[in-house]
């Protein structure tokens, strides 16, 4: 994903955290409003928007890594 951040769906991330993510915090939520999700893991919260199609913002990419970050499950030094 930090490779090419234009090039991440929705669903790839939502799986990731829900499947993956979600079992290792007993605190994760994902809950969502509309089109926008928001995700708590760790003490972590961001907000993805479901693009009407194509993919998601770079921005919110990046968001994501952030917060995967801050909880110790990416290390942009390892890339």
């Amino acid at each position: 994903m930090a490779a090419n951040p234009k090039a991440i769906r929705f669903d790839e991330i939502v799986n990731l955290l829900d499947n993956h993510v979600g079992p290792l915090f007993p605190n994760y939520n994902h809950h969502h409003k509309g089109s926008h999700h928001a995700f708590t893991v760790g003490k972590q919260t961001f907000t993805i928007p479901k693009p009407h199609a194509g993919q998601v913002k770079k921005r919110y990419v990046m968001s994501f890594l952030d917060a995967m970050q801050m909880v110790g499950l990416y290390d942009p030094e390892s890339e």
